[in-house]
């Protein structure tokens, strides 16, 4: 073996699989990190009119946007593969950036939301799952922790820019953060599930290879042997529904009723309410009302904001060691718990500050409060769903549970961001901050009784864990396994 085939291991070929996963979640965070400059600045400038309305219309279109992106990857992904659902969403982002570059006017600044909605439905969808199918499991939970790491990363990198430039000097600077993606995109290998589950066995073997080296055969060929089943299985049954419109309707009663479908996908909705209850969201899109509750000012914001940035950076790339170590279920309990007494404290403090309850006007300790409920977001609320999710979800239904698991994330952004104003308005942003805490109780208990233990585990392993048996194991399995042994004796 040559000198440079010793050092380009099977880890540093993942990590190039990765990039191209982990640029587009960049582009994902610079879209977040924008609103903050783009919203205070039209309020104080009125550049583009915007009312209550129109603001939240505006900020709360990117929940729609991304379910119409997230349904689009599960089609593309499901049919001609995960990488053209990467590439994809990089060129929509890239056009998201010039309409906004050209804005003038409200319909044009929608038009761009529109199009990075899209793009970010398409990335949030497919990213995890494709990190998950090309990652070993030993790496697995650190590369999905860089999911969060690189969208929070994104939203640092505009929050600097607006302490010197405005929103349209600022979008003109993000649209050559975006370009690497699209580039990494066209370059990475397609995913070696998708190949399997497509019947190309001999392309599947060499990019599973090529990505993790043969260490990991006996993974490979147990996945090869499970489509085999799979595919016999629904072979078998191909004339039972004739039709194809009811053989879909059918599809889709008939896997509801799968545990293996109905528990992940009920998993994922309480993991989707936790992202969007920590904070994290509201704190960027609505950045001059919560400073000004929790600070009385905002002269400060952009800085302090930056601050929090890298707080959230730091805590993040704490939790890709943490991850590694410790198991996910103890990891949820612990920081969703934190994350929890973090948005109560600072409830408690805007409600003192509000009444005048506070001995002392410092803004000490509201910053140390602000930051604090901040690395909570950072080290488990944020990441830990991105990872638990990319891991629970069956196989041989990935495109309907990212689908529906989308569906719902873009529901709950929609919701959360379009709701937060009205909620500032009338329960005060102490009362949004109780409410989201109530939220996250709810969903950490109901994840944690439901979730298995994923960590170090194969994805068939999990998927095996949750059904409660494993298909190889099944009749039509241990008959296809016996003609697959008599064949390689043969």
């Amino acid at each position: 073996m040559s000198a440079t085939g010793r050092w380009i291991t099977p880890f540093l070929k993942q990590c190039f699989a990765v990039s191209s996963v982990t640029l587009n979640m960049i582009s994902c965070g610079l879209t977040v990190g924008f609103n903050a400059s783009l919203f205070s600045e039209l309020r104080k400038t009125q550049e583009i009119p915007l009312d209550m309305d129109s603001e939240s219309w505006l900020a709360s279109l990117a929940g729609l946007t991304i379910f119409i992106g997230a349904v689009g990857s599960s089609i593309i992904m499901e049919t001609i593969g995960r990488k053209p659902a990467i590439v994809i969403s990089s060129a929509l982002m890239l056009c998201g950036w010039i309409s906004l570059i050209c804005a003038s006017s409200f319909p044009v600044l929608l038009t761009g939301k529109i199009f990075q909605g899209m793009s970010v439905g398409l990335s949030s969808n497919v990213g995890g799952i494709l990190i998950a199918e090309n990652c070993s499991p030993k790496y697995r939970g650190a590369f999905v922790a860089t999911i969060p790491i690189a969208v929070l990363f994104g939203g640092l990198i505009p929050h600097a820019f607006a302490i010197f430039y405005n929103w349209h000097e600022i979008s003109k600077i993000l649209i050559f953060f975006s370009l690497p993606g699209l580039i990494m995109a066209v370059l990475s290998p397609e995913s070696p599930t998708f190949l399997v589950t497509k019947g190309r066995y001999n392309e599947c073997r060499k990019v599973f290879r090529w990505l993790r080296g043969t260490n990991e055969d006996e993974e490979l060929e147990t996945m090869i042997k499970t489509a085999m089943i799979v595919k016999e299985i629904k072979r078998n049954g191909k004339n039972s529904v004739p039709n194809l419109i009811k053989k879909k309707i059918a599809y889709i009663f008939t896997v509801f009723k799968k545990r293996e479908f109905r528990n992940p996908v009920i998993i994922g909705v309480h993991l989707n309410a936790i992202t969007q209850s920590c904070g994290a969201l509201i704190q960027d899109m609505y950045a001059l009302d919560i400073h000004k509750a929790l600070y009385g000012t905002d002269v400060y914001m952009f800085k302090v904001i930056t601050s929090l940035d890298i707080l959230k950076v730091i805590s993040m790339v704490s939790a890709i060691y943490i991850v590694s170590k410790f198991k996910r279920r103890l990891m949820l309990v612990i920081f969703v718990g934190l994350n929890i007494l973090a948005n109560l404290s600072v409830a408690g403090y805007i409600y003192a500050r509000k009444h005048d309850f506070l001995p002392s006007k410092n803004l000490a300790f509201a910053i140390i409060l602000h930051h604090f409920q901040i690395f909570t977001v950072g080290a488990g609320s944020w990441p830990l769903p991105f990872i638990i999710g990319s891991e629970i979800y069956p196989i041989e239904h990935k495109g309907l549970c990212g689908m529906i698991s989308s569906a719902i994330f873009s529901f709950f952004v929609f919701a959360n961001i379009k709701s937060a104003l009205y909620l500032f308005f009338y329960v005060g942003v102490d009362g949004a901050f109780c409410l989201h805490a109530m939220i996250l109780l709810y969903s950490m208990l109901v994840s944690y009784i439901m979730l298995p233990e994923t960590k170090d585990k194969t994805l068939l392993d999990v998927e095996n864990e949750v059904r409660g048996y494993a298909i190889e194991d099944c009749d039509e399995g241990i008959e296809l396994n016996a003609e697959l042994k008599a064949m390689e004796e043969n």
